[in-house]
This record gives C-alpha cells, sequence and structure tokens, in this order.
C-alpha cells in the first residue's frame, strides 16, 4: 500500500498537489477512477477515489476514513542534541519515526559541536518515514532549543537523563510506565556536563542507563526509543 500526504483536506475531498500529485499521477501512473490511500499527518488514513488530475494536482473523492491509524497508546518525547556528522542525527530521525516517536526536540548544550539543524530537511525525512512505516500521526519537530531551558520545563510523566558520568542509574525498562507520557535526553558526543547533570538532578530527571555498552548519541536515541514502544506492548 502506497501512502500520500496530504493538508487539503474537507469532509468530502482531498486534494494532493506538488510532490504528491507528481508521484501519484506521473511515477506510479494512477489515472481518475482509481483508489489510493492518503494520510493527513493528524492520525486519518483516507481510503479515496481519484475524480481529476491537473498539472500540479490530484482531486480525490474521500471512500473511508480510518482514525489514529498506525497509533500508539503512549507519548514519547526525545530531547537529542545533534551530532557533529547531522547523517547520523537524521539516520536518528528516520528510525525514531518508524519504531514510534510523538516529539523530537533538538537542543543545544555546552558540549554542543551542531547547533543549528535544517528545520524543513527534517521535516521532510519524518514525512518519508511516516510513510514507510505506515504511520498517519506527524510527530512534533521542535526548533533547536537550549538544554538547559529543558532541564527546567515541568513536563508531564517520566523525565529521564541519559549521560556518562558514574553516578547510581535505572535501567530504562525500568522506569517506563504503560501508556504513561516519558522525555528522555540524549547528550552530544562530549556528553552533557556536570553542571547539566547537576541541573538535571536538582529538577527531578532520572539518571537512566541502556545498558552495558557505550553508544553513540544516535544510537542511544535510538535504543531509547525502541525500549519504551518495547516495554509499552510488553509491560
Amino acid at each position: 500500500m502506497n501512502l500520500f500526504f496530504s493538508r487539503e483536506i474537507d469532509d468530502h475531498s482531498i486534494v494532493l498537489t506538488d510532490d504528491e500529485a507528481k508521484h501519484c499521477t506521473k511515477v506510479l501512473r494512477k489515472i481518475v477512477g482509481d483508489e489510493i490511500h492518503v494520510i493527513d499527518g493528524n492520525g486519518n488514513l483516507y481510503m479515496a477515489k481519484i475524480v481529476s488530475v491537473g498539472k500540479r494536482d490530484c482531486v480525490c473523492e474521500i471512500v473511508s476514513k480510518t482514525e489514529r491509524f498506525g497509533s500508539h497508546n503512549y507519548y514519547v518525547r526525545m530531547c537529542v542534541a545533534p551530532t557533529k556528522n547531522i547523517d547520523r542525527f537524521e539516520f536518528f530521525v528516520e528510525k525514531a519515526v518508524e519504531i514510534g516517536v510523538d516529539e523530537i526536540v533538538p537542543i543545544c548544550c555546552e558540549n554542543s559541536e551542531r547547533k543549528v539543524v535544517k528545520q524543513d530537511r527534517i521535516e521532510r525525512i519524518v514525512l518519508s518515514a511516516m510513510k514507510q512505516s505506515y504511520k498517519a500521526q506527524m510527530p512534533v519537530i521542535s526548533e533547536m532549543t537550549d538544554v538547559k531551558e529543558i532541564l527546567s520545563t515541568a513536563f508531564s510523566g517520566k523525565k529521564c537523563i541519559a549521560h556518562c558520568e558514574e553516578q547510581q542509574k535505572q535501567l530504562l525498562r525500568d522506569v517506563v510506565v504503560k501508556g504513561e507520557e516519558i522525555t528522555i535526553l540524549i547528550g552530544p558526543e562530549g556528553d552533557f556536563s556536570i553542571k547539566e547533570i547537576e541541573l538535571a538532578t536538582q529538577n527531578g530527571w532520572i539518571p537512566i542507563s541502556l545498558g552495558e555498552s557505550r553508544l553513540r548519541t544516535e544510537t542511544a536515541a535510538i535504543a531509547a526509543v525502541h525500549t519504551v514502544e518495547v516495554m509499552n506492548e510488553t509491560i
């Protein structure tokens, strides 16, 4: 099943535009009368029948609607320091969306080597991963945020920080509560600074471990998303 994406949806019709329309009619050669599947980024999947094809758009009539398509019953927010090699961060974004993430917040830390990300490129990666993994809910992608602001925010649910300092930590799998919101911080290649870790402790963040191995930033972030997904499925 190929999924298309559109924001131009009302009670009866859907309009595909630009790349989505081109992919539908030029690449896949869909014609009037064909039925296609469309997601809206708000959790809905539509079956729709093509009624007209223009040079830059494709108009469809809605046949049916499925709510919460590909959704899950928990909320995971990943606050991750983008890597110096942006490809690694983009790899995390892609895999996190495929596994199931609700919000991604790029964070800027004292030891960060990258302090800028291209929002539009990240959003394109997110959309592609959504369609690849049959999901209809688009994760929230925030702009780069200072880690001190994140550490001082009163998020609901569990707040966890993964760092490399010697300290008593809980395994993430033992922290996850099924169906509960969870926020997880993953630092840069140089790890969080001592000051950042102290601020986290003062604000009630739980120090967590992802296992015995020392992981790269993007690997740790993917492992965290997967752990939350698995524990919500098995607890």
